[in-house]
């Protein structure tokens, strides 16, 4: 009996000494130091102020608009609802990027094939017309110099910074 006491004893021991040096293993982990946190802001700052910097590039623009054709827009408020996603292949969303940029008159980095206008007045024309215009305010103006989705994604952008650089001062 003894030895079984003996043998409880140093069990409990050693359970007390794991778990102990495991709950300071949990600490340590999840403790972050104001040091830290300020590295962590200033990436992410330095994040916001080079995007809200490529916003204006053509090719933002031609993956903002694939990704649109991919995904979708829910947060837009038009008129005629959401733009739901996938209504084309991956790759055949790219070529329509091309032509929507091109009806902004900008020109694409990699220009469309001949069926991407094909594609655009099939899928996409019947709500934003064939010249890209919406219809009747219902559906996103695709001619503009800057989306509206860009437009919203600026202004986030804005605040952000703003508000990061205000809490540093």
């Amino acid at each position: 009996m003894n030895k079984i006491i003996i043998i409880l004893s140093i069990l409990i021991i050693i359970y007390g000494l794991y778990n102990s040096q495991n709950k300071n293993n949990k600490k340590i982990g999840k403790s972050t130091t104001k040091q830290q946190i300020k590295i962590q802001q200033n990436d992410k700052l330095k994040r916001l102020k080079d995007e809200l910097k490529e916003l204006n590039d053509i090719s933002y623009l031609k993956h903002y608009i694939i990704k649109v054709i991919n995904k979708g827009s829910y947060d837009l408020g038009f008129k005629g609802g959401v733009m739901e996603g996938g209504f084309v292949a991956p790759e055949d969303a790219k070529k329509i990027a091309c032509f929507v940029v091109e009806l902004s008159g900008e020109s694409c980095p990699s220009p469309y094939p001949i069926d991407a206008q094909m594609f655009y007045t099939s899928v996409c024309g019947g709500c934003h017309g064939d010249d890209g215009k919406g219809i009747g305010g219902t559906y996103p103006d695709l001619t503009k110099k800057k989306l509206l989705g860009i437009q919203k994604r600026e202004e986030y952008l804005k605040t952000e910074i703003f508000k990061m650089q205000k809490i540093d001062d």
